[in-house]
């Protein structure tokens, strides 16, 4: 009866360690959300976070060191993809448009309508139709109002 009551325990104890590390992950990642200073980034940021059709991803400290260092007038931000969720990307590159994913589109959302409603962006109408959708590429220097 002791080793039984004893197995149960160490049972329950390592459950309850095994959650505790799981539910301290996300914080400790989102730990440095808060260090982002640079305008442009923590805009696009906050436009999210007031958003209903996308949340807010959690980056590294590295991440964010290299988000403070990008030139405001450079970044764009975008949609992509990532384990089949669609995201917002942000970049300073071109020919690297999603180096930084800050945000995941709920999936009730297609990606070009969720960035046109979040970033309060008119996409130019077409003169033509067109059956596919092209991929969005905003200027948030250019919104900021």
């Amino acid at each position: 009866m002791k080793t039984t009551y004893k197995n149960f325990s160490m049972i329950i104890s390592c459950t309850f360690i095994f959650f505790g590390l799981i539910n301290s992950e996300p914080s400790k990642a989102n730990g440095c959300n808060e260090s982002v200073n640079n305008d442009v980034v923590k805009w696009s940021i906050s436009k999210i976070e007031s958003s209903d059709m996308a949340n807010v991803s959690s980056f590294t400290c590295d991440d964010a060191k290299n988000m403070n260092k990008m030139n405001s007038d450079q970044i764009s931000i975008t949609s992509g993809r990532k384990r089949g969720k669609a995201t917002i990307c942000l970049s300073d590159e071109k020919d690297y448009p999603c180096k930084f994913i800050i945000g995941f589109i709920n999936p009730e959302f297609d990606a070009a309508t969720a960035l046109s409603e979040i970033y309060s962006f008119t996409p130019p109408q077409s003169s033509q139709l067109n059956e596919t959708v092209e991929r969005l590429f905003l200027k948030p220097s250019s919104l900021i109002q």
